[in-house]
């Protein structure tokens, strides 16, 4: 593994040797989506949010059928704080951003429960007219979360007026 700085963004990557002239070896990294992927992850457990987004929304663009990707950037875009307090133009990004994940694979929970949270932390707490799908709609199709991912939603908001946030924490509990 070496490290590299691509456009100000460190990433550890494979090299992959493509020719030789002389005695100088000359390399290409490959850069693949599921790495990018765990950097962002690291990055977001780091709560280094803002290097999260960059890792992530490249990782979005190598592969874009990523599902994971899309959520994991949605998680980075909130930056550990409440919908509530978020710009509406933010809001928008994380919801497609959580779209496109849902789009890509249907039955993941995490992605139905973090985006109830963040649709109803939002528009209702905000006293805004939601559009479907609904808050209330997203909680019914992630009410089967799995502990690992509900832990991970709480573990980067915190949001106790939130009735579904709220849900995940007495069901599932903070984990530390």
């Amino acid at each position: 593994m070496e490290q590299n700085n691509y456009g100000g963004k460190n990433y550890q990557i494979k090299a992959e040797s493509i020719g030789h002239v002389g005695d100088v070896v000359y390399q290409s990294p490959q850069v693949t989506t599921e790495e990018l992927l765990h950097k962002g992850i690291q990055l977001l457990n780091q709560r280094a949010y803002r290097q999260a987004i960059d890792v992530l929304s490249d990782a979005t663009k190598t592969n874009p059928l990523i599902s994971d990707t899309h959520y994991y950037l949605a998680i980075a875009l909130l930056s550990g704080e409440k919908p509530r307090k978020i710009d509406v133009w933010t809001i928008q990004s994380i919801e497609s951003e959580l779209n496109t994940a849902v789009c890509g694979d249907a039955k993941s929970s995490k992605y139905y429960m973090l985006w109830a949270i963040v649709k109803h932390g939002y528009y209702v707490m905000n006293g805004f007219i939601e559009k479907t799908p609904t808050s209330a709609q997203l909680f019914s199709q992630g009410q089967f979360i799995e502990t690992e991912h509900a832990r991970e939603i709480l573990d980067h908001l915190d949001d106790q007026k939130n009735p579904y946030w709220m849900h995940l924490y007495k069901k599932f509990g903070r984990h530390n």
